[in-house]
């Protein structure tokens, strides 16, 4: 019976995408889906998705009637996707400058053809969302365009049994800026959201990705990043909500100069499982990356850092480095930690590191000492160590709203700890 089960969804990709000819992008996706990550492959080995496996369920079929959940609103134009399908009966008129489109069946292809080329090739977000979404969306900043208002994206829906494919394609032409926040809030069994960002010679793009699924879902998430020369990609991932959340990013720096800051923060309680894989790939010399990644986890919850950065033989003066520090509030939590180096240069600046522990037994004998009580005790600490990233990776007038969206996972946890 289980053997069944995992069998179905495969079958179920393939009865959807069998009424394309052969060498449309969803066939070719859906030749590449066979099942779920074998949890002897090293990238999986720490989030396994046996119980994912186990789930009966089918591809969503986009209610385009259905209304919007979301009454948050932070940034100036909004843009939504429900059921994985870009809904502009709900969405702004984008401004001017920015054009938004969906791919055609050749564009599609070629989206196709470069996520393919990327080491997230065999992805199952990759090869099930190109089979499965409802259109690729492009979003486009044109050249010397600089946008000085938000875009948000909600990203919402699904139902029990069935999983969400929203596919987002942000390009950035030469000399332009972009500040982005998305929010993904599904209640539905599986979201596979995949995304292609390509930023072209001196392109600059903040992003925010809030993960806030219902306690149920899987999200796998999927993002492939170009830079070309002088681009800049500032990135921010706040992991909270979801039992099993993986946001994978893989970065290609192609273009001399170029700067990447991906870092993130996750906090998970109960029985969540929360990943943060990347892989940056340093192509061309001259280049700079940083990846700062800080979580709490309670309950009896799990988190997984993975962190990889390949420096190509003649990617000269590189600057990589990689931190990842955890702090487990609960004696049945786990954290684990896998940072990477792969350097085929000799004149780089490299390094990476990684903890897991308690909080510090002497910062807190000192605060009680104070007469500050522990429960408070522990919630000062671990604010100010999450506030110290959030400062470092969210620009000022979104820090509120950024650190509040942590605090209140947080404070769930250290509740349940009492």
């Amino acid at each position: 019976m289980l053997h069944d089960v995992k069998e179905d969804y495969v079958r179920s990709i393939k009865k959807y995408t069998s009424s394309y000819h052969e060498n449309h992008f969803r066939s070719l996706a859906s030749k590449d889906f066979n099942g779920w990550p074998n949890p002897l492959e090293e990238k999986w080995r720490l989030s396994r998705l046996g119980a994912l496996s186990r789930i009966k369920m089918l591809p969503i079929k986009p209610d385009l009637k259905k209304v919007s959940d979301s009454n948050k609103k932070l940034g100036s134009y909004i843009l939504k996707f429900i059921d994985g399908a870009f809904r502009e009966d709900l969405s702004s008129e984008l401004p001017t400058g920015i054009s938004l489109k969906e791919l055609n069946e050749k564009e599609s292809l070629e989206f196709f053809h470069k996520i393919k080329e990327s080491d997230l090739n065999n992805h199952p977000s990759t090869n099930v969302s190109l089979s499965c979404t409802p259109s690729i969306i492009k979003l486009t900043v044109n050249k010397d365009t600089n946008v000085k208002e938000l875009i948000e994206i909600f990203y919402e829906g699904g139902h029990q049994n069935f999983s969400v494919h929203p596919v987002l394609y942000v390009e950035l032409k030469e000399n332009s800026n972009l500040s982005l926040i998305e929010n993904f809030n599904h209640f539905t069994s599986l979201v596979m959201p995949l995304q292609l960002t390509e930023i072209q010679e001196k392109g600059s793009l903040k992003s925010i990705k809030i993960f806030d699924d219902n306690d149920d879902t899987y999200n796998l998430s999927a993002h492939c990043a170009l830079l070309s020369k002088e681009a800049t990609f500032n990135s921010f991932s706040l992991v909270k909500g979801g039992i099993f959340t993986r946001s994978e990013t893989h970065a290609y720096l192609n273009g001399t100069n170029a700067k990447l800051n991906l870092n993130g923060v996750y906090i998970s309680g109960k029985k969540q499982h929360h990943d943060l894989t990347t892989a940056i790939y340093h192509d061309v010399p001259d280049c700079t990356s940083k990846q700062i990644v800080r979580g709490v986890l309670g309950g009896f919850s799990s988190g997984v850092f993975q962190g990889k950065v390949r420096v190509a033989p003649d990617a000269q003066k590189t600057d990589g480095q990689q931190m990842s520090k955890a702090i487990l509030v609960s004696k049945n939590a786990n954290a684990n930690a896998k940072p990477e180096l792969e350097i085929y240069a000799d004149d780089v600046v490299c390094a990476h590191g990684a903890t897991v522990g308690e909080l510090d037994d002497d910062q807190l004998f000192y605060l009680n000492s104070r007469g500050i009580p522990e429960n408070k005790a522990r919630q000062m600490l671990i604010q100010a160590f999450l506030k110290d990233i959030i400062n470092d990776s969210v620009d000022g007038q979104y820090h509120d709203y950024i650190f509040n969206e942590a605090q209140s996972s947080l404070s769930s946890i250290l509740n349940e700890e009492k």
